[in-house]
């Protein structure tokens, strides 16, 4: 975050940790897999927050559990819906 701040410069960070993408992104885009396209995009207060604080202590955010949490029952919705269609398929 530091660097980041520091140099200005645009970051590009791809995980599959949610907690990670909320910490460290200004924008998280969540991706829909097959095919592969952005399913939904947020703007964060969050990383802006984790230069000047400590990240334990941004994580007790207001909106950071409730954003976590959206994000995940999306992912798992997509995954469930998948898995729905390849068991059909078979």
């Amino acid at each position: 975050l530091k660097l980041w701040k520091e140099t200005g410069k645009t970051i590009i960070l791809i995980t599959h940790s949610v907690e990670e993408a909320l910490l460290l992104g200004e924008r998280l885009l969540v991706m829909a897999p097959r095919p592969g396209r952005v399913h939904k995009e947020y703007r964060l207060p969050f990383a802006d927050l984790g230069v000047a604080s400590d990240l334990r202590d941004v994580k007790k955010h207001p909106e950071f559990n409730p954003r976590r949490d959206e994000i995940l029952g999306m992912i798992w919705d997509m995954e469930e819906e998948i898995m729905g269609r390849m068991e059909a398929a078979q």
